[in-house]
């Protein structure tokens, strides 16, 4: 091979990242839901430092991922997400244990396959950088909140980059474990009345429906709801709970907060929508829907569900454990049970309910990328939840006592005792 023709496919290869670059900023300007609202977006500055990777024969595939992902971090939108595809030799993966921090450490809250740390391991330095240095040196936050709200940070983007972590005098090395998703807890009576439940992931009803026999099994003065770590897909999916959070019957409509929504139909917003009704029976009147509104942006669109009435099967007290950590469907069940007049306690929620609909579109045989379509109508307005999430009614800061020790669920106890 002659040295302009491989000058000429490398060429071809930096223009092709150049334009999958260039697809995901337009995505974002145009078919993205929050983009009226777009802060910290800066693509030039991440669209230089691919270049530069390029420049320097740095970049390949998980670069250029990476890069993308800190680009969307800075949002502070989590549902804005790029994946490789699945390949062979591929998996996503995360560092192995999950941390928060704390003053100028990081501590070990939860392992995930490391067996080298241990929880409640403190963690000075990353690369022989303190957390404090690495916050100050990068120069964008894509760690999801601001310097002065350490209990919201998502350090797992930075340790996935890292080589080593400082803990007890010692250098780690680090590596890569497949990532893990969320799994439930059983339920358990911790007194003869009090029951405490986590439900799993909420991706369908029949996950709900499996605490119900717990639920039925007696007379209870109290549930503990632990939604620290609560996520989930389907908001219908937490249905069937919705009895035991309320002590009177109640309308559905009054749980599920602000009904107005405002869709981007934009051109290909529709035509992905369509092509995932087109193996859909009946979805036929949804297509032709789609193809009327394609191209007319923002319009409003009702979510309010069906007038019912809930019954109200809860018990005299319910509280809800709440903390950074719980999203999607888990921060709906949350906000219900706010509704309903059950007690938070813990730290506010993650904050994802401004945004919903989300497509999914492949860039070429590499990649695909996911954003929302439809935004609330408070969001719109400049009231939304991103970055502050759903307040808890009692608040109790993180701290590393956590680490051995269940804080919030003493303190839920300590609320159920004393009211």
């Amino acid at each position: 091979m002659q040295y302009n023709e491989l000058f000429y496919i490398i060429d071809i290869m930096m223009r092709r990242f150049d334009q999958l670059f260039g697809d995901i900023v337009a995505i974002l300007r145009r078919d993205y839901a929050g983009w009226e609202a777009l802060e910290g977006f800066d693509p030039p500055y991440y669209n230089q430092a691919i270049g530069q990777a390029w420049h320097d024969d740095r970049l390949d595939e998980l670069l250029f991922l990476r890069y993308v992902s800190q680009m969307l971090a800075c949002t502070g939108d989590r549902a804005l997400r790029l994946e490789l595809l699945p390949r062979e030799g591929y998996e996503p993966y995360g560092p192995g244990f999950f941390t928060r921090r704390f003053g100028d450490s990081l501590y070990v809250t939860a392992l995930a396959g490391e067996t080298r740390l241990a929880i409640g391991d403190r963690i000075r330095a990353i690369n022989g950088g303190s957390p404090a240095h690495h916050r100050e040196v990068i120069q964008k936050n894509f760690f999801y909140a601001g310097p002065d709200a350490p209990e919201r940070e998502d350090w797992n983007g930075l340790l996935k980059m890292a080589d080593t972590v400082t803990v007890n005098g010692e250098v780690v090395p680090l590596a890569r474990y497949p990532r893990k998703s969320p799994h439930p807890g059983p339920a358990a009576l911790l007194e003869k009345d009090v029951l405490y439940l986590r439900p799993p992931v909420l991706d369908a009803p029949e996950a709900a429906e499996s605490l119900i026999p717990a639920l039925e099994a007696g007379p209870l003065r109290a549930l503990i709801l632990d939604m620290r770590q609560g996520d989930g897909s389907a908001e219908e999916a937490f249905y069937p709970l919705l009895p035991w959070l309320c002590r009177r019957d109640t309308p559905l409509s009054g749980l599920l907060g602000p009904s107005e929504l405002f869709v981007n139909y934009t051109p290909l917003n529709c035509a992905l929508r369509a092509a995932a009704l087109e193996a859909v029976p009946g979805g036929e009147p949804y297509i032709a829907e789609l193809r009327e509104k394609a191209g007319r942006g923002f319009l409003p669109e009702d979510s309010a569900p069906e007038e019912t009435v809930v019954p109200g099967r809860g018990p005299e007290q319910v509280v809800v454990l709440t903390d950074t950590w719980c999203r999607g469907a888990g921060e709906s069940l949350v906000l219900a049970a706010k509704s309903a007049g059950a007690a938070l306690i813990g730290r506010p929620t993650l904050g994802t309910l401004d945004h919903s609909g989300p497509v999914s579109c492949r860039l070429d045989e590499r990649f695909i990328f996911t954003w929302p379509t439809a935004v609330t109508g408070e969001a719109r307005a400049g009231r939304g939840m991103m970055g502050v999430g759903i307040q808890p009614d009692i608040y109790v800061p993180w701290t590393p006592e956590e680490c051995g020790r269940d804080v919030l669920l003493a303190a839920a106890l300590e609320y159920i005792h004393n009211a």
